[in-house]
C-alpha cells in the first residue's frame, strides 16, 4: 500500500472524452443535468442516482486498490492494481503481471498511458517503466537510462516523447531517436521526488514535485510553491483544461493556475470533501473531477459538488477517474475496487432521497406529484424532487403499504394488510371488521365514475364503499375468486376484476367469469388496462399478458419472444408502447407488434428489457397496487425492492456507438494459435473466443460468427463469447464475428481470425499424384495380366473347341449300312443316304461322278473314257498292271 503523501494516477490525460455532465447544486446534493452522446435527454439528476456498477477482487481483479484507468482505442479497459495490469472487456478480468510476463519486475502499476501511435506505457513502483504494442512487452530500467525504477506518472509530449515522473530521481524524457534524458534539481526541477506530470493545451510540460509544480522552459525548469498561490508544497496531482488552466492537487487543497494567477478550493473554501488530492480528470465541458481521500468533487464554474459512500461510493479514498467512449464514468478507489457510474434511462429514488429500500405501491396526486407507499408502514409524497414523509401518527407501523389511491375529493386511501384507511387534512379514518370491511388485506383500491370507492381484499371478495354504506361481493354473489388484484372501469360504466380465479365482468348486478375455458392464458389476472379503443389488456401471474378485443382473448408469452410471463403492473406510455414490471425487471413492449402477432403478420415478439445496467437499483418489482404510474409529464414510474425507479419515455437513454469487437484466443485442441498459423492435419477441436467492447452493458450484448467455407450463414451466439467447431474440413479458413451492443447497434467491419489447416498426407497433391500413377500403373499392369490370360485360356479353349470339332467330325467306329441301298443308320435309329449322313458327320462335300466301271458296265460304247480316267491307263485301277 503506498504511503499517504503517494497520489494515485489518474488515467490517461489525452483522451477525448465522450460527451459532457452538467451539475448543479439543488438541496445540498448533487444534481446532474446531463448532455452527452448518448441521448438528448437533459434532465435533473442526483449522480448517486446514476447506474452504478462496482467490481472487486470476488469479480476477478487481482485486489481491492486501484491504481490507474485508462481505455485504449481498441476499445479495452485498462486497470493498474498493486497486483498487477488488467484488462477488462466488461464480463472478463485478463491479468498481467510476474507469474505470466517476465517483464513485471513489479507488478505494482502505478501509472497508464497510451501514446499516439498506440503503444500502451506502465509505470510500476520499483519495477521500472514497461511498454506494450501489439501484445509484445518490452521493459526499461535504470540499467537503460530511466531516472528511477518507481515511475509515478506518465505523459506525452507534442513531439511524441514520454515524460516519466520518477520517485528520487527527477523526471525522465524518453523518445525513441534519443533514448532517455533526466531532468534533476540541477535544471531547476523543485525536487528529485516527482509525483505527476502533464503536457498542458499548448504543449508546455508540467511536472508535480514534493516541493512545488515545476514548469519546463526553454530547457528548464521553473518552480511554483505556496509562495506564489499553490494550495500546497506537495503536488500530488495536475490536469490541464482547453481554457489553458492548470490544476494543481496538493495536500492541502484544489489549485486553479493561469498565467500566474491562483484560486485556491479547499473543504473550507470551496466544499472539497478532503483537502488531500489524490487524482484529478478534466471533461471536454471543462468539468474539473477531482478525486481525494474524502470522496469525489465534482467542479464546475466554480461551484464544488461531491459524491461519498454515503451516496454508494465504494470507497471515499478515490485514486483514478476516466471516461469512456461511451460516457460512463470509471472511478478506481483504494481498497474499495473499481466503480462505474453512468447516466442512464432510469432515475431510481432510494432511501438517502425519500422512501425506504421496499416500495409496493405508487400512485399520483391532484397536485402532480405522486404517493408511494413503503414496506416499512411509511407513506411519501413527491413533488418538485423532493420526498416529504407522510406523519402517519403511529396508524400504519409494523404494517406494509399495499395500495394507494387520491380520490377526487383529495382523499387518501391506504391499503394494509388489516385495514383500509382514510387520510385527509392530517385525519385518519379506519375501516375495518367493525364497519364491515373483510378482515383480510386490501390490494386494490378503486374510485368508479359515481365516486364508489371499492376495495379488493385477500380473501375477502370485493366491496365498494359509498357514504356510511358498505357492500361486500364474494363467491356466494357470482364472484369468481375472493382475493381481487385489479379492477378498471369499462365506457359503459361496468367494472373488469381481476382475481385468483380469472377475470370478472360486473355489469347491472351481475357477474360473469373468463377464465382459461375461454381462452385466458392463466386464471389470476394481476394488472388490468384499457386502451382508448376499447382493448382490454391483462396480465397474468404466470401466463403472460392476454388481449381482449371484439370478444377474442389473444395470449402472449415467453414461448411467443415476451419477456416475462409474469407482470405486475401494465403501464400505457401513450407513446404506442406498454411497459410492464415484473420480478426481473422492467419491460417494455410495442402494442403495433402486439397486433401484429394478433393478426397473423408476426411470429413473435420483441420485447425490450430494463434492469440495473439502466439505472435500476434492483430490477425487482413489487406488485402492489398501482405498482406503476405515469404522471401527467410523460415519466412512469414503479415500485422497486429498492425504491421507486421512474423513466421518461420520450428521452430514453441510446447508445450509438458500434462496439469494437475482436477474436481474442483460438484453442486448437488445447494449445493457442496465433493468426495465420498453419494447423498440423489431425487436429480435431477448435475453439474461438471473442469480445465486444461495450461496457454500458455487457450481459446484454449479442454476438453472430461464422466460419467461411464452412457456415452457409451467421450463427446467432447471444451473449456467448466463444464458439466451437470440429471435423473443420483443411485447407484456408477465415473466421468472422461481429457484436451488437444493448440498443442493437451493431459493429462494422467484422472481426476475423485466418488459419490453414493442412491436409493429411493422403490428401495432398502429391499423394494424389502418386496414387494416380499407382492406378495407372495397376490398371495396365492388371489389363496386360487380364489380357494375358485371356488369350492363354483363348488358346486353350481353341484348342478344346478344335479337338472337340475334330472328335466330332471325323468318322469313328462301325457304321450300320444296308446291305441293299447302302443307306446308314444314324445315332437316332433312322436311316439316311449315305451322302447326307458323310455329309453330316463330316466336313466332307460330295459332287456327283462316274466311275470307270460303271462307265464300263452301264456305258461300254464309252469304255475308252473309263481307261483315260484310270491311274496308270489301267482300267482296272491297279497299279501293277503292265504298260501298254
Amino acid at each position: 500500500m503506498k504511503s499517504t503523501n503517494r497520489r494515485a494516477r489518474c488515467a490517461e490525460r489525452h483522451s477525448a472524452a465522450v460527451g459532457s455532465l452538467c451539475l448543479s447544486c439543488c438541496v445540498g446534493l448533487l444534481l446532474l443535468g446531463c448532455v452527452t452522446n448518448l441521448s438528448a435527454q437533459t434532465p435533473t439528476h442526483l449522480i448517486s442516482q446514476f447506474s452504478h456498477e462496482n467490481w472487486q477482487a470476488a469479480d476477478g481483479l487481482p485486489q481491492n486498490s486501484i491504481q490507474a484507468v485508462v481505455q485504449t482505442r481498441d476499445g479495452y479497459l485498462w486497470i493498474g492494481t498493486q497486483e498487477g495490469l488488467v484488462r477488462f472487456d466488461g464480463v472478463r478480468f485478463t491479468v498481467y503481471g510476474s507469474r505470466n510476463t517476465p517483464q513485471f519486475r513489479s507488478n505494482h502499476v502505478e501509472a497508464l498511458l497510451e501514446a499516439r501511435d498506440g503503444t500502451l506505457w506502465l509505470g510500476t513502483y520499483g519495477g521500472g517503466l514497461i511498454s506494450m504494442k501489439d501484445g509484445q512487452f518490452r521493459l526499461f530500467r535504470t540499467t537503460d537510462g530511466l531516472s528511477s525504477d518507481s515511475v509515478m506518472d506518465l505523459a506525452e509530449d507534442f513531439d511524441g516523447a514520454i515524460w516519466i515522473a520518477t520517485e528520487g530521481g527527477g523526471v525522465s524524457r524518453w523518445s525513441a531517436k534519443s533514448g532517455f534524458t533526466t531532468f534533476t534539481t540541477a535544471d531547476g526541477l523543485g525536487s528529485r521526488s516527482t509525483t505527476s506530470v502533464i503536457a498542458d493545451v499548448r504543449g508546455v510540460v508540467w511536472v508535480g514535485t514534493a516541493v512545488g509544480v515545476s514548469r519546463f522552459d526553454n530547457g528548464k525548469f521553473v518552480t511554483y510553491t505556496s509562495r506564489n498561490g499553490v494550495a500546497g508544497d506537495s503536488v500530488t496531482a495536475l490536469a490541464g483544461d482547453r481554457q489553458g488552466n492548470i490544476w494543481i492537487g496538493t495536500t492541502q487543497g484544489l489549485t486553479r493556475w493561469r498565467e500566474g494567477k491562483a484560486a485556491t478550493y479547499t473543504v473550507r473554501r470551496g466544499g472539497l470533501p478532503n483537502d488531500v488530492v489524490r487524482t484529478l480528470h478534466v471533461d471536454d465541458a471543462a468539468v474539473v473531477w477531482v478525486g481525494t481521500r474524502g470522496g469525489l468533487a465534482r467542479l464546475e464554474k466554480g461551484a464544488v459538488s461531491t459524491l461519498t459512500s454515503r451516496d454508494g461510493l465504494a470507497n471515499d479514498d478515490v485514486t483514478a477517474i476516466m471516461q469512456d467512449r461511451e460516457g460512463s464514468y470509471w472511478i478506481g478507489t483504494n481498497g474499495g475496487g473499481l466503480d462505474r457510474w453512468r447516466d442512464a434511462s432510469f432515475t431510481t429514488y432510494g432511501p438517502q432521497l425519500g422512501p425506504s429500500d421496499d416500495v409496493y405501491a405508487v400512485t399520483g396526486s391532484r397536485d402532480g406529484g405522486l404517493w408511494a407507499g413503503s414496506g416499512n408502514g411509511r407513506v411519501y409524497h413527491f413533488k418538485d424532487g423532493r420526498f416529504t414523509p407522510l406523519d402517519t401518527r403511529g396508524h400504519l407501523a409494523g404494517t406494509i403499504v399495499r395500495a394507494l389511491l387520491e380520490d377526487r375529493q383529495g382523499n387518501l386511501w391506504i391499503g394494509t394488510e388489516r385495514q383500509l384507511y382514510r387520510y385527509r387534512q392530517g385525519v385518519f379514518e379506519v375501516y375495518d371488521q367493525s364497519r364491515g370491511l373483510p378482515g383480510f388485506s386490501v390490494r386494490v383500491v378503486f374510485e368508479d365514475r359515481d365516486g364508489r370507492i371499492w376495495v379488493g381484499t385477500n380473501g375477502g371478495g370485493l366491496s365498494y364503499i359509498d357514504g356510511d354504506r358498505l357492500v361486500t361481493y364474494t363467491t356466494r354473489d357470482g364472484l369468481a375468486e375472493n382475493r381481487v388484484r385489479a379492477m378498471v372501469q369499462d365506457k359503459d360504466g361496468s367494472l373488469w376484476i381481476g382475481s385468483y380465479g380469472g377475470l370478472n365482468h360486473f355489469k347491472d348486478g351481475v357477474f360473469h367469469t373468463y377464465t382459461v375455458s375461454q381462452g385466458l392464458s392463466n386464471n389470476f389476472a394481476r394488472s388490468l388496462h384499457f386502451d382508448d379503443d376499447g382493448t382490454l389488456w391483462i396480465a397474468t401471474y404466470g401466463g403472460g399478458l392476454n388481449r381482449f378485443k371484439n370478444g377474442r382473448i389473444t395470449a402472449y408469452g415467453t414461448r411467443d419472444g415476451f419477456f416475462s410471463d409474469t407482470s405486475f403492473q401494465i403501464v400505457d406510455d401513450q407513446l404506442g408502447n406498454l411497459w410492464l414490471s415484473c420480478n426481473t425487471g422492467i419491460f417494455r413492449v410495442s402494442k403495433q407488434a402486439l397486433e401484429a402477432f394478433s393478426d397473423g403478420r408476426a411470429t413473435s415478439i420483441a420485447s425490450t428489457t430494463y434492469t440495473e445496467a439502466d439505472g435500476m437499483k434492483s430490477r425487482e418489482c413489487n406488485g402492489g397496487s398501482p405498482g406503476g404510474w405515469r404522471t401527467d409529464d410523460g415519466r412512469l414510474w414503479f415500485a422497486t425492492l429498492k425504491g421507486l425507479a421512474s423513466v421518461d419515455p420520450a428521452n430514453l437513454r441510446r447508445n450509438p456507438k458500434p462496439p469494437p469487437v475482436l477474436v481474442e484466443d483460438v484453442i486448437v485442441d488445447g494449445r493457442p494459435i496465433e493468426p495465420g498459423d498453419h494447423i498440423q492435419a489431425g487436429s480435431q477441436r477448435f475453439e474461438f473466443r471473442f469480445t465486444g467492447l461495450s461496457f454500458v452493458a455487457p450481459a446484454r450484448m449479442r454476438f453472430v460468427y461464422r466460419l467461411e467455407g464452412f457456415d452457409r450463414k451467421w450463427i446467432d451466439a447471444g451473449a456467448q463469447r466463444s464458439a466451437s467447431y470440429t471435423s473443420i474440413p483443411y485447407g484456408s479458413h477465415r473466421f468472422l464475428v461481429k457484436a451488437a451492443n444493448d440498443d442493437g447497434v451493431w459493429s462494422g467491419t467484422p472481426a476475423s481470425f485466418d488459419f490453414v489447416l493442412e491436409p493429411h498426407f493422403y490428401q495432398t497433391f502429391l499423394f494424389y499424384g502418386c496414387a494416380a500413377l499407382t492406378l495407372v500403373a495397376s490398371c495396365v499392369g492388371l489389363y496386360r495380366l487380364r489380357t494375358g490370360q485371356l488369350r492363354k485360356r483363348q488358346r486353350v479353349l481353341q484348342a478344346k473347341v478344335d479337338e472337340a470339332v475334330a472328335h466330332i467330325k471325323t468318322l469313328r467306329g462301325l457304321l450300320p449300312i444296308c446291305a441293299s441301298c447302302k443307306r446308314v443308320r444314324d445315332d437316332g435309329g433312322y436311316w439316311n443316304q449315305i451322302e447326307q449322313y458323310v455329309r453330316d458327320h463330316s466336313e466332307a462335300a460330295f459332287s456327283h461322278g462316274i466311275c470307270p466301271d460303271c462307265i464300263r458296265k452301264l456305258y461300254p460304247e464309252h469304255a475308252d473314257l473309263a481307261d483315260e480316267h484310270t491311274p496308270g491307263g489301267n482300267a482296272t485301277g491297279r497299279s501293277d498292271a503292265a504298260p501298254k
